[in-house]
């Protein structure tokens, strides 16, 4: 069942915050259409944790996300 999925999801990524995990998330080719990418962004620690990606610009996120847990690791 779908709704359950996305409840599952939701408590995950909810229980992750709780305990301090810092999410990305990656939307790859879903388009600008409402879909499971937006579920997967409110997963995302905030909208700055969240890429939606094509095969064009793919490799650009993951080097973003990379930057900022080296970022973060210098931090802390």
């Amino acid at each position: 069942n779908r709704a359950k999925k996305d409840d599952r999801l939701e408590d995950i990524c909810r229980a992750a915050k709780t305990n301090g995990v810092v999410i990305y998330t990656i939307a790859f080719e879903m388009g600008n259409q409402p879909t499971g990418a937006d579920k997967i962004q409110k997963c995302a620690t905030s909208i700055n944790h969240h890429y939606n990606a094509t095969t064009v610009n793919i490799a650009s996120a993951f080097s973003a996300i990379a930057a900022n847990v080296k970022q973060l690791r210098l931090t802390q």
